[in-house]
């Protein structure tokens, strides 16, 4: 299976021109936020396969870059990470899921240890302390990757910063085509 570069990016990149729509129309900025969601996970996967060098989605990437003679397409893997980070992290950067994701393996903990040690986890007072300290513990960890998550995806999300990202992919993207 192969993923056209060049589709891929025009597309992120006009997901990415989303506040430019907004004096256009807001459902349509809406709208380009929720494909651009999806864009973003294509463009994540495929820029991590070509990465590493799977070359399972990317195999066109690879032929097209052997065959260039632009010295501006090279460039093009930092910009298409940037790419799939801003438009996964533009319509989730609200959502607060370390505290869900902290509650749920705290309770799995729990849950875990008494049925693998029973006879050291009968009284519930010691499960519940168990459950308070292992979800305090994860959600500490995973509020400051929130927050860290949440300063990149408003540093990218700050329109002038997301066109360019935007125009800037969709360079790559008729680069690509040009090949």
């Amino acid at each position: 299976m192969v993923v056209s570069a060049g589709i891929l990016l025009i597309a992120g990149g006009l997901c990415a021109c989303a506040p430019l729509f907004k004096r256009l129309s807001h459902s349509l900025e809406r709208a380009l936020s929720v494909v651009g969601f999806l864009v973003g996970i294509v463009v994540l996967v495929v820029a991590v396969d070509y990465a590493l060098g799977f070359n399972f989605l990317s195999g066109a990437i690879s032929d097209a870059l052997a065959t260039t003679s632009s010295p501006y397409l090279r460039y093009f893997l930092p910009a298409m990470i940037l790419l799939g980070i801003l438009l996964i992290s533009r319509p989730i950067r609200n959502v607060r899921w370390a505290s869900i994701i902290s509650l749920a393996l705290g309770l799995l903990i729990a849950y875990f240890l008494r049925t693998i040690l029973p006879s050291l986890f009968t009284s519930s007072t010691v499960l519940v302390i168990v459950f308070l300290i292992a979800t305090l513990a994860i959600y500490t960890l995973l509020r400051f990757v929130e927050d860290l998550f949440d300063f990149i995806g408003a540093v990218l999300a700050f329109p002038p910063i997301a066109i360019a990202i935007g125009l800037v992919n969709i360079f790559f993207g008729i680069l690509f085509f040009s090949i």
